[in-house]
């Protein structure tokens, strides 16, 4: 298939920020070939192309990447407001998830994939640690195949969590990676992969930490760890370790460029050199932070230090959305009144985390950037709006000014999912209809459960 996205303003989110105000871009299948304004060359690819876009009045830019959600969550939405993280935990999000079946994760993962790309996210790392049964994965997995974002499943775990329904052994914790690398890893051209890692520092004994490592280097797959999301959680090493989270990690010898460290609010002098030494990368949830009263991530000391550093929205049950255009803004500010800095940080930082720094989460160099040779994950953006327009610099209005509803076209590996806000192969109101029952239905059965006990 080739397809022209012609009179757009192109923003490609490269080194130098280059845009195009009256541009155009050309691909065939799922990679770019051409980025340029409209000139002599542009009426050749008109006549090449099999289908053109008029993308008058939109900005196109290369999709965002959400580095860390839980999209079994988006059937918990509201339901745990107003309470620190490892309450909110206990009371609410574990009973709740304890009692989803496996269609439960298929159909909550189809709203949550299609919330992502609606909003401008074309790659989503979903850290999904509820395995009660074996094929809540496989579901995951079903519902990114089935809605076309570029999933990468971390399957998470733990071999001694306190919540016993959520422990694994390690036996099946490495047998289940093996099976889900050779049914899903690569598939529909590379879309969809698995990545990996424990779930808390505390909830894995040190060998499942050793061992699992062992099996992402192994296999060549991402390790994703929540790691000093709050004090209590960084406590809890230093109470068994005598060691801080990354301290702990290290200790071990699983921090390497392989290793994401989702959250990273507190990390010490040391554990920051650990990371920056290590060539690891923290993934940044500004919302999530702000909404559990956690504390705020001194990122711009991270990438002062060439720490990458990925965004991410966090799980719709301490977000309560997935917007990553929210994300872009929450992230700017934060780290303004946090520092008292108007000037720490600039629209181009946030985009650059968002995007590039998000490829790295990924482990690739063909996503996050509008260049020749890059995967055709592509957003276009309706920028004539009263809240938007008139622009004078796009790279800030973007920041500062667009939400998830402002995005308009959606392609990822150079298929068209999202078109004039619509999705292509679903019928939203049809599946919105039917989560709406199941997570009707969910909340009175747990209210039970806990009446009972």
């Amino acid at each position: 298939m080739k397809q022209l996205i012609d009179n757009a303003w192109v923003l490609t989110f490269d080194e130098e920020w280059t845009e195009y105000k009256d541009g155009f871009l050309y691909l065939e299948d799922d990679v770019i070939q051409v980025i340029g304004n409209k000139d002599e060359d542009r009426n050749r690819y008109l006549g090449m192309s099999d289908e053109i876009f008029d993308a008058k009045g939109r900005w196109l830019m290369p999709g965002l990447i959400n580095a860390h959600t839980h999209l079994f969550q988006t059937f918990l939405r509201g339901l745990a407001d107003d309470k620190p993280l490892l309450r909110w935990l206990k009371e609410e999000i574990y009973p709740f998830a304890g009692i989803m079946e496996e269609e439960d994760f298929y159909l909550s993962a189809m709203v949550g994939c299609l919330e992502n790309l609606k909003c401008g996210a074309t790659s989503v790392i979903d850290q999904h640690y509820v395995h009660m049964s074996p094929y809540n994965s496989d579901k995951v997995f079903e519902a990114m195949m089935k809605t076309g974002i570029r999933g990468y499943n971390c399957r998470t775990f733990g071999n001694r969590l306190p919540h016993k329904p959520l422990e694994e052994s390690k036996e099946r914790i490495l047998n289940e990676l093996g099976r889900l690398k050779d049914t899903w890893h690569g598939r529909e051209n590379g879309r969809l992969n698995l990545m990996m890692g424990p779930l808390n520092p505390w909830g894995s004994t040190p060998d499942m930490f050793i061992d699992s490592y062992a099996f992402a280097v192994d296999n060549d797959l991402m390790y994703q760890i929540h790691t000093a999301e709050t004090e209590d959680v960084v406590q809890a090493t230093v109470d068994e370790y005598g060691l801080r989270n990354v301290e702990f990690f290290d200790s071990l010898g699983i921090v390497s460029s392989r290793t994401q460290l989702a959250h990273a609010v507190y990390l010490n002098d040391r554990e920051k050199e650990i990371v920056r030494d290590r060539g690891a990368l923290v993934v940044h949830n500004p919302v999530a932070n702000m909404y559990l009263a956690s504390g705020v991530a001194p990122i711009m000391d991270y990438r002062k230090m060439g720490i990458p550093v990925a965004l991410g929205t966090d799980g719709p049950g301490s977000n309560n959305s997935q917007d990553m255009m929210e994300v872009l803004k929450a992230t700017a500010c934060l780290q303004k009144v946090y520092s008292r800095d108007a000037m720490i940080i600039y629209p181009e930082d946030v985009l650059a985390m968002a995007t590039r720094d998000g490829a790295k989460a990924l482990g690739r160099d063909d996503l996050g950037v509008l260049k020749v040779g890059a995967k055709a994950d592509l957003v276009l953006i309706d920028w004539k709006k009263s809240h938007i327009a008139p622009v004078h610099k796009p790279h800030s209005a973007m920041v500062y000014n667009v939400n998830g509803n402002d995005v308009d076209s959606v392609w990822v590996d150079g298929k068209l999912v999202i078109h004039e806000k619509k999705a292509v192969d679903i019928d939203e109101t049809a599946l919105l209809d039917i989560c709406q029952e199941r997570a009707d239905y969910l909340y009175k059965k747990v209210q039970g459960v806990r009446i009972s006990r």
